[in-house]
């Protein structure tokens, strides 16, 4: 049985991924751990510690029984499926804390997590709570960003630069998830010239080889920066409905997901970004 946590602060966008989650797996039998993180502000902490420590435990356990109450109305009001369990967390912590120690005590193999998206001139992609939780968790993150609508992923696409040794263990969790989804896989590689060296010649028949449960397809561009390419690749299939990729590809995130950008990267809004962790 899966075991996926989703964390929620009750807004649309926690919410609109939980669902996306429970629809992507549908077919499949999960325990989904639902988990609230809440915090008294710290004004309001700070404030409450120096005069009323007692008043400050009253308001901690209001918060507890609100969150509680919350999450227990948030689960009862999926629809009934015999393949998913739902268990609530609430905790008062630091978000990332509760989330690596709600990942370690329940085993949690994947993390699936609503991302409010590009905005503004900076055009950055992913909030700081889904950064940290890529960066700082050693489970495998579905980000779902606010302008998602879920749809069976028929076309997943996997870029890639070949220079990373492909381990099934990474992969087996994307090819089961294209399995039963009767996806396609489009494996993007980006080079200057469009050859390969030797290791990298090697590292592409390994994946192949990995690959050949499902449906999937081998794509070059050359001479072209690599977010305009992704984001272009993206608009012309037209019907792209998941970009997976492989944690060791650190450059990928820096360059695509965290650094400031002024260009209109369109698939950042809509399009949920599926995060392999590679295993040392």
């Amino acid at each position: 049985m899966k075991r996926i946590l989703l964390p929620t602060d009750f807004s649309s966008i926690s919410i609109n991924a939980i669902e996306y989650a429970v629809s992507l797996y549908k077919e499949s039998k999960c325990e989904f751990y639902v988990l609230n993180v809440y915090r008294v502000p710290y004004a309001t902490n700070e404030e409450l510690m120096e005069n009323d420590a007692q008043q400050l435990a009253i308001v901690e356990a209001e918060m507890y029984d609100a969150s509680k109450k919350s999450l227990k109305e948030l689960v009862t009001g999926f629809e009934k499926n015999e393949n998913h369990v739902f268990h609530t967390i609430s905790d008062y912590n630091f978000f990332i804390n509760s989330v690596k120690q709600a990942a370690m005590d329940k085993d949690i193999e994947l993390i699936v997590m609503g991302t409010k998206g590009a905005t503004g001139a900076k055009e950055i992609f992913l909030g700081s709570n889904t950064g940290d939780v890529l960066m700082k968790t050693d489970c495998n993150v579905i980000a779902v960003p606010e302008n998602s609508v879920y749809k069976s992923p028929k076309e997943i696409v996997f870029p890639t630069d070949f220079k990373l040794r492909y381990e099934l263990k990474d992969l087996a969790p994307l090819i089961e998830l294209a399995q039963t989804n009767q996806s396609t896989l489009r494996i993007l590689h980006f080079s200057q010239d469009g050859r390969l060296t030797q290791e990298q010649e090697s590292n592409k028949q390994i994946l192949e080889s990995y690959m050949e449960p499902v449906e999937h397809t081998f794509h070059t561009l050359t001479n072209i920066d690599f977010e305009e390419a992704l984001n272009c690749f993206a608009q012309s299939r037209g019907n792209v409905d998941m970009i997976a990729m492989i944690s060791g590809h650190y450059n990928f995130f820096q360059r695509l997901f965290f650094r400031p950008k002024v260009m209109e990267l369109s698939f950042h809004t809509q399009i949920p970004l599926y995060v392999l962790h590679h295993k040392e």
